[in-house]
């Protein structure tokens, strides 16, 4: 999202440089990227690629998060998906009006910067996940997603009449396209992190993401008090072909640490989509290998003997 609206926005070319030396300084904090000696100075084709955080802090801040916002809601981030579904729920995609109507507080410039790489007040479903990435794909064009195609009643299949889309369709610049399109498939098929949703002939593209289940903060005083599964969460989205895309979605798995076991799901369920379209034999998912035997364990009772019968 904040690549297509930098892009569109004119804000940035898709050659434009930013030196990342491990982080940046914004509004007087210091926000950590992911490598710890930087990226260098990088472009954004190879920021997608390698998820440079101090690129995107950038971008971000200079795009402001109205603008951001924008384009969240253009390309399906934003507001509901419409799906053929009860009870659907609305991402967050925070914005100066939604603050300032939800908690009667100015927007600072600062959140902006956490917000540019999915962080702050931001929480987004799978389902708006898909939707932006196949909007990506379409270079413009917001689907709804639909489940229900006929019903059968006793007299035969009768087709479902949708109502037509509310989202009005617009034309991404060529550009854009091309850029976003190429650092999704670095993200897969170069140096990025998403290299287990590669297949062979496919062009698959996509990206890994982690959501934290709790700060690091709250991880480190929750250690050893609670029961819960604190591990942050892996997000994968993706598209497929690059060039010319049929199909794109999103996974989420809980608790999976790292968004690249998410592309480890991907890669089966596009292998079997392409496998059904191409008349091919579907993939096999390989059985999980056997548990080691368990040794029984000697166990020794301490015993206290000065301590009361019980």
């Amino acid at each position: 999202v904040v690549a297509t609206a930098a892009l569109e926005e004119g804000v940035i070319t898709p050659e434009r440089q930013i030196y990342c030396p491990g982080g940046g300084t914004f509004y007087g904090r210091f926000f950590k990227c992911h490598l710890e000696g930087g990226h260098g100075a990088i472009a954004l084709r190879n920021a997608i690629e390698k998820s440079c955080n101090t690129y995107f802090y950038t971008v971000g801040n200079m795009l402001g998060v109205d603008k951001m916002y924008k384009w969240s809601e253009k390309l399906g981030l934003a507001l509901k998906s419409g799906v053929d579904l009860p009870n659907e729920v609305e991402s967050i995609v925070p914005s100066t009006e939604w603050k300032q109507k939800r908690y009667n507080e100015r927007w600072y410039p600062g959140e902006t910067i956490s917000v540019a790489i999915g962080q702050g007040q931001l929480a987004v479903t799978p389902m708006s996940m898909a939707v932006m990435m196949a909007t990506v794909a379409n270079g413009g064009q917001r689907m709804v997603p639909r489940l229900v195609k006929g019903y059968d009643e006793g007299n035969g299949w009768q087709p479902v009449q949708h109502p037509p889309s509310p989202f009005q369709p617009f034309q991404m610049k060529p550009e854009t396209v091309s850029a976003v399109r190429d650092g999704l498939w670095l993200a897969v098929n170069g140096a990025g992190t998403a290299g287990r949703g590669r297949i062979p002939g496919r062009d698959v593209s996509g990206k890994t993401g982690t959501a934290q289940v709790i700060s690091n903060q709250g991880k480190e005083r929750a250690r050893g008090n609670t029961d819960r599964n604190l591990n942050d969460h892996g997000w994968f989205v993706f598209m497929a072909p690059k060039d010319n895309p049929e199909v794109a979605g999103a996974i989420f798995v809980e608790h999976a640490k790292h968004g690249y076991f998410g592309a480890t799901v991907a890669k089966h369920i596009l292998e079997t989509y392409f496998a059904q379209r191409d008349g091919l034999p579907l993939p096999v998912i390989a059985p999980p290998a056997p548990a080691p035997p368990v040794t029984p364990a000697r166990v020794t009772v301490a015993t206290n003997t000065a301590a009361e019968p019980r």
